[in-house]
């Protein structure tokens, strides 16, 4: 078995698609952690502010299958198949770690370099993960967080009816 990590994120119906890609990713892994949710403002483009989280999966199989389940999935929640990059998102699940895999492989750069670029990438990595180490560089994830700590990222907490308040 391989650990995982998935970063999660959405900006339109965020809270609703969110829960809902939870409830998938749980019937289709093993999901182990799940970090708390942070909100934080859309990148590369003006666009609603996004839900972003981490999901810890323990996976047994290729890195190339697990990217075709996700994206499934993805189209599953209305992803378009050529969507651009910097856009609003129902639903967008990028593979942030696998195992202490580095480089690219199946077309993925591992380990993701928005784990080093985006706090709402690193924080919630942290939050499930708050010892781990880079494979590629050996540092410790935590080593990191001054690069992203200006960033605007508010933690999120579940209140009633299954909305979301800041903190």
């Amino acid at each position: 078995m391989t650990s995982v990590y998935l970063g999660l994120g959405s900006n339109i119906e965020p809270e609703h698609n969110i829960e809902q890609g939870l409830v998938k990713l749980r019937q289709c892994f093993q999901v182990q952690r799940v970090s708390p949710w942070y909100c934080s403002k859309a990148q590369g483009f003006d666009g609603p502010d996004f839900i972003n989280l981490v999901v810890e999966i323990e996976y047994d199989g290729e890195l190339a299958e697990l990217a075709q389940a996700i994206k499934e999935i993805e189209f599953e929640f209305g992803r378009e198949a050529q969507a651009v990059k910097f856009a609003s998102r129902t639903l967008d699940i990028d593979i942030l770690l696998f195992g202490e895999a580095v480089g690219e492989l199946s077309g993925i750069q591992l380990p993701r370099t928005d784990i080093y670029q985006y706090a709402y990438v690193l924080k919630p990595l942290l939050d499930i993960l708050p010892q781990g180490k880079d494979p590629k560089t050996g540092r410790l994830f935590a080593e990191f967080l001054p690069q992203v700590q200006q960033q605007w990222l508010q933690p999120l907490t579940l209140v009633t009816g299954h909305k979301l308040a800041s903190t």
